[in-house]
């Protein structure tokens, strides 16, 4: 072995294990409901969405709704206006299948928010927090990098100005006129798609059980317009097939019954590998910003001081 490669492998073993992130309760939640806010039908349950949370947070018995800002309609095979109709039935049924109460879609053209005011955006967000006044608001990270999907950072973006911003009562006076008054969101909890690069440090993971990923796993192919091709199935067979091989799971199983399990076991297989990074079975990985946030000073007292009554 060269001594460089001997000083590599050295200095490798001698790195410190990757520390494993704290486990997040569900909050409290002063009002039990929470707001999911995404640019596409489908961006809750992939590899990093946020199903498995949302299925734990209302086995506990919180209310979500379900903002989805674009109206998908480049998202699939059939054209603008079947993808869009098509996805938003897909997404009202992925939804449901978590236990979120309702779709709320802003239909913002899909891929074409470069060019729209955040202004905009951000002030339907600020309304829908202060109709709802969720104890908690999920979404992508607004600060993160690398994403190269516009729309996730435009609407991210929004999101955190809007989160910010519903607390100051000049900020939209006239919302006043609806009875809506100002409201301070305590608990966010942002994701982000991670293999892109720097940006994106999660600072908790949420455990889950079976049952979590499992309600996630068939949320992500019931997006069947953009998730199954009987065509993929069929390919993967054959693929196995080549090579003498079986999948047993997969027999008596049509070609897109057999993609849906395979996308069932790719949520799986993430969920499973975040939690063995981290000392459980399942997981998922947020940034999450307590009700203390805003003040740094008071978030370590409390922490250190404070008892349940």
């Amino acid at each position: 072995m060269k001594v460089f490669e001997l000083i590599t492998v050295l200095a490798l073993a001698a790195m410190p294990a990757a520390a494993e992130l704290p486990i997040a309760d569900i909050p409290p939640g002063h009002t039990k409901t929470f707001l999911v806010i995404h640019p596409h039908h489908d961006d809750h349950s992939w590899d990093y969405g946020q199903a498995g949370l949302i299925t734990k947070l209302v086995d506990a018995g919180w209310t979500g709704y379900y903002i989805r800002v674009s109206n998908d309609e480049k998202d699939g095979p059939h054209g603008y206006p079947h993808d869009d109709m098509v996805n938003l039935f897909e997404a009202r049924e992925a939804t449901e299948n978590l236990g979120i109460t309702d779709v709320i879609s802003l239909n913002w053209r899909n891929d074409y928010m470069d060019a729209m005011p955040i202004n905009e955006i951000r002030a339907q967000l600020i309304l829908l927090i202060r109709k709802f006044r969720p104890g908690l608001v999920t979404s992508y990270l607004p600060w993160g990098h690398y994403d190269r999907n516009p729309d996730h950072r435009k609407v991210a973006t929004a999101v955190g100005e809007a989160v910010w911003l519903a607390s100051f009562a000049n900020v939209h006076p006239e919302h006043r006129k609806l009875g809506l008054r100002p409201y301070r969101v305590p608990n966010k909890f942002y994701s982000q798609r991670f293999d892109y690069g720097k940006g994106y440090e999660p600072n908790v993971i949420v455990e889950l059980s079976e049952s979590n990923v499992r309600r996630k796993a068939r949320s992500y192919w019931v997006h069947r317009n953009v998730r199954l091709s009987g065509s993929t199935g069929r390919r993967m067979r054959a693929l196995l097939k080549e090579q003498g091989l079986e999948i047993p799971e997969l027999e008596g199983l049509s070609d897109i019954e057999a993609h849906a399990r395979m996308q069932e076991w790719s949520m799986y297989d993430a969920a499973r590998k975040v939690g063995r990074e981290n000392g459980v079975e399942y997981g998922e990985m947020f940034s999450r910003l307590g009700e203390w946030h805003p003040w740094p000073g008071l978030k370590d007292y409390l922490e250190s001081n404070a008892v349940d009554q």
